[in-house]
């Protein structure tokens, strides 16, 4: 019987395979000889080469046919593993999943629908949303799931606060949008009609609103962006300091993490490291060229565009309709298809029993190789013991500890503006 450690190290293992497999070699080649490693885990896989008869899907036609949308993977397509679809594709050959498609809309797509709704002009990105909202009705046969809950989360203060009625009128347009008098042949996007009317969609929203404030799940998600944001903070204020190397700011990233914040947050960590290494190559990364007063807003949005990845990644770990939930992102602002750019996502690991996600990156081998060089032998081996892994992983810092800590490197990061 495998114990939960066991399994634990066994998913370790399989990431670590991922991330050793060359991308130019064949999915078939990673999967074959290590078939009992994989075992009851599941994995999307991005790549530029749909071979062999694994179950598949393109990314790039969807892109192709909605500019808008925005892929989370790198690749032109998916491949997909799971214990089931292995053995039928053994039985039968190539097969067909049904697979189940998410669309997320950031703030500034959001609030397209709330302008639209309303009867203004959207000047020069009319023939865009006009794809988008056709998209969403039509795309992949069936149209795509529709999914504002970032769009909430990332307003989730504003919309507390009393004479903030923007995420409200927001909310209220993409209800009515559930209510689109809509038909393929005679739609007209400059003239939108609705079955239900704003008061009706008006209480949808409040009823809707009010479910989030409640929401502990959401207040998770809070403290998960807040993490980012300080993990981000403290990279910044690191890269100031021209007199030490990229590996001595690595460590010292590394230990604030298992320090001060009781943790070691590898996703936020490799964005960390994008940051101090590649940050003056990476267009993604220009607002905190140059600190100013103006750069902790700016780190602050740089952390909720991240954090619209990550959130991705929660729903790239469900299935409620199928057997894998494929995100996109839908956004008018290039920063998005820029992080993307800078931070390539090559895999998504999955093992619902042990209720663990792995996101693997397209250069995870050369961040992984960096951050085990630049580190101490006995902070390796503390990160190498499975049950402080586990430990460090049911950590929760509260909001309070998380404001508290970002303000203190606020107020180290204004003295060198």
């Amino acid at each position: 019987m495998e114990s939960i450690q066991q399994r634990f190290e066994r998913l370790q293992n399989a990431m670590n395979a991922i991330v050793s497999h060359d991308p130019e070699h064949s999915f078939t080649e990673l999967i074959d000889d290590k078939r009992a490693l994989f075992k009851g885990f599941k994995m999307i896989y991005s790549t530029n080469h749909l071979d062999g008869n694994f179950a598949k899907s393109s990314l790039k036609s969807i892109e192709d046919e909605c500019p808008v949308l925005k892929k989370y993977f790198y690749g032109n397509g998916l491949l997909f593993f799971s214990d089931e679809l292995y053995d039928k594709t053994w039985i039968h050959g190539e097969i067909k999943i049904p697979l189940d498609y998410s669309l997320s809309l950031d703030s500034n797509a959001a609030e397209r629908f709330r302008a639209w709704e309303d009867g203004k002009d959207l000047d020069k990105s009319i023939h865009d949303f006009e794809k988008l909202v056709r998209f969403i009705k039509d795309g992949e046969g069936n149209g795509f799931n529709f999914d504002y809950s970032f769009f909430l989360i990332e307003n989730y203060f504003d919309s507390m606060k009393e004479n903030n009625h923007r995420p409200f009128n927001t909310i209220r347009a993409l209800k009515r949008f559930d209510h689109l008098n809509y038909d393929m042949n005679n739609f007209d996007v400059t003239k939108p009609i609705f079955y239900e009317d704003r008061a009706v969609a008006g209480q949808r929203a409040i009823e809707t609103l009010h479910a989030f404030h409640s929401s502990p799940e959401i207040l998770k998600f809070q403290e998960r962006r807040m993490l980012l944001y300080i993990v981000l903070l403290k990279a910044v204020i690191l890269r100031q300091n021209i007199k030490t190397t990229l590996a001595e700011k690595i460590s010292e990233l590394v230990l604030f993490c298992l320090n001060d914040l009781g943790k070691f947050p590898k996703t936020e960590l490799y964005f960390a490291w994008k940051l101090l290494k590649y940050g003056k190559q990476l267009r993604f990364f220009d607002p905190v060229s140059q600190i100013s007063k103006k750069t902790l807003k700016k780190i602050k949005g740089m952390s909720w565009d991240i954090f619209a990845l990550r959130y991705q990644e929660t729903l790239a770990s469900k299935g409620d309709f199928g057997e894998f939930f494929i995100p996109f992102f839908a956004s008018f602002d290039n920063r998005f298809v820029e992080l993307a750019q800078a931070c390539p996502i090559r895999a998504v690991l999955l093992d619902e029993k042990g209720k663990n996600v792995i996101t693997i990156q397209l250069d995870e081998l050369e961040f992984q190789t960096e951050l085990n060089t630049s580190i101490e032998p006995e902070v390796h081996k503390m990160l190498l013991d499975t049950e402080l892994k586990l430990k460090r992983m049911n950590t929760n810092l509260s909001n309070d500890t998380l404001v508290e800590l970002a303000l203190s490197l606020e107020f180290e990061l204004e003295a060198y503006c």
